[in-house]
Order: structure tokens, then sequence, then C-alpha cells
């Protein structure tokens, strides 16, 4: 540093090193004031912050309801038959020796993993539980089933199954085989297309986020401009004005997506009961809503990266058209 004594001599004196402990220690200083203005400025305008972390949740709990759709959908067709099996049913005229002979045959196949016989006693009886009647009551109208056979296959190839049904259905003892896998196309299809809507969802809620922050927090750089030219007047830099703005950005971020969650979470809850009764009704307890807890933290993490993303963006742009003349 020079300094220019009154005799007009010039003296170099050295510059003081803040130390780094201290420089550490007014940096956290500034966070903390600037938190505690930020927390002080929003609970001041409680309406708006409230209207905005409603806005932000609303928006974001939409492709969260429907990932919770996607979710339950995945898990049940991963637990439902995916069409590996085949099931191969005999004339009346062929007795059950004959089909244990004939499934021993048939499980010498390349494609089949495994052979189980049902008898026409038992298909009576699986038949009767699922109408909720006596199997005694049945019997008495007597047993119109066959025996069958279920393979379960290693491929599911489409064109290989369709050339193993080929192949089974030429045997003399075998009526019909039953090879139905357009179901479960279909329900493959509208996941995939669950999928992709959620996606699409997902898309337009970060752009909409990001343009909500955006718009409050411009207008907060906006209602402080007189603040912010004094605060450059006396040597602060962009990054220090921006720092309630971030706050700002991370609070509404938060608010927003704990709103989402509070949303999802009882959305699951109102749906909840029905779901359960008719996966009861089924017999199928896979067949529930999940909305893992992983999910909802990750919700909550990119609402906040998107409020700081948005506060950031916004008031960077800002304060570059705010400069003391």
């Amino acid at each position: 540093m020079v300094v220019v004594s009154k005799s007009g001599r010039k003296a170099v004196q050295p510059v003081t090193k803040v130390p780094f402990a201290r420089r550490v220690a007014t940096w956290r200083g500034h966070h903390r004031l600037a938190r505690h203005d930020t927390l002080e400025r929003l609970g001041r305008h409680w309406v708006s912050t409230l209207l905005t972390a409603l806005v932000m949740g609303v928006v974001l709990s939409l492709p969260a309801a429907l990932s919770m759709g996607v979710l339950t959908l995945d898990a049940a067709l991963a637990e439902v038959d995916r069409g590996d099996s085949i099931t191969v049913m005999t004339h009346d005229a062929v007795s059950l020796e004959q089909v244990s002979a004939l499934s021993q045959e048939l499980a010498s196949l390349a494609l089949v993993e495994s052979v189980s016989v049902v008898s026409k006693e038992q298909a009576l009886e699986e038949l009767s539980q699922w109408l909720g009647l006596s199997p005694e009551v049945l019997a008495s109208l007597g047993n119109p089933l066959p025996h069958s056979i279920s393979l379960t296959l290693i491929s599911t190839q489409p064109a290989a199954l369709q050339a193993l049904a080929e192949q089974l259905a030429s045997n003399p003892m075998v009526a019909d085989v039953l090879l139905d896998m357009e179901w479960l196309s279909r329900l493959q299809s509208i996941a995939l297309f669950g999928e992709r809507l959620m996606w699409a969802f997902v898309a337009i809620a970060l752009l909409a986020c990001l343009l909500i922050i955006g718009n409050t927090v411009r207008l907060a750089v906006e209602s402080r401009r007189q603040e912010i030219l004094v605060t450059k007047l006396v040597g602060a830099n962009n990054a220090y004005v921006m720092r309630p703005f971030l706050y700002t950005g991370f609070a509404y971020g938060a608010a927003g997506g704990l709103v989402a969650l509070l949303i999802t979470y009882s959305v699951k809850y109102w749906l909840g009961a029905p779901i359960d009764a008719l996966a009861t009704s089924y017999q199928a307890p896979y067949f529930a809503l999940r909305f893992p807890l992983s999910l909802a933290f990750a919700l909550l993490v990119v609402a906040i990266v998107l409020g700081m993303i948005g506060a950031w963006v916004s008031a960077r742009r800002q304060l570059k058209l705010i400069e003391p003349r």
C-alpha cells in the first residue's frame, strides 16, 4: 500500500493479510445474516410465500402421483405370469397314466424348463375355489374338465413359442394348446405409455418450477433495487448480494417439496383402501400403491435444487442490470 505523507514523500506500507480463519468466520457470518434476512422477509410476506409453495407443491405432486401409479403397475407386471408357460389340454379319453407319460416326453424338449400335471379332479377343485362353490356341487353336475399339462418355458420369444405350440398341437392326445400373450403385451403397452407420460409430466413440472421461482425472485430483486445499489456502492460484489436470493430459492424449493410430499402421501392414503380391497378380491397382495422413501427424498432434493437454480439464474440476470452509475 502506498501512503503519501504531508511533505509529499511516498512511503510503502506492507498489506496486512487477513488470516484464513477470520475470512471463514466472516463468510459464515454473511451467510448467517443472509439466512436471517431471508426468513424474516418470507415471514413478513407469509401469504405470498405460502401461495408460491402451494403452487410448486401442486406442480411437483402431479409427476410424483403418476410415478406412484407407474411403480405399482411395474411391480404387478413383475409378479404376474410373464407369458413363459403353455397349458396343454388333453382329450377326455386320455387317461392320467398316458398324460404322465406325455409329460415326461415333453420335459425333454429344449424350450421346456419344468412340467406339472394337473388332473381333472385338481382342476375341478381349483375351479370350485375360484367360483366360491363347494367341489361337491360341481361334481354333482359332472366334471367336464380334462387332464392338462402346464409347461414352464425357458424362452419367451414369440416365434419360438408359436413353433412349440404347433408342435404340441400335432400330438394326437392333445385337444388344445393354450398360449395367450396378447393380454400381457397390451398391459406392457399401457405400462410403457404411463412411464413416458410420467417423464413428460416430470419435464413440464421442472420447467414450471424454474419459471415460478425465477419470476418470484425477479420481483424480489426489483423490490430491493435501491438497497442493492447502495450495497454495491460500498463495495459489495454480486456474489454477496445474491446470497439472500439463493436462500429464498432454497426456502421456496424446500416448502414446495414438502407440500408435494404431503399431497402425494394423502393421495396414496386415500386410494390405499380401495386398492387393497381390489388386491384382496383378486388374491394379488403384490398389487399395492408404492412410493418408497428413496423417491420421496429424491423429490425433496430435486425441489430444493430447482429452487436454487431458478433463484441463481434470475438473480444473476437481474443483478447485471443493477449497477451504480
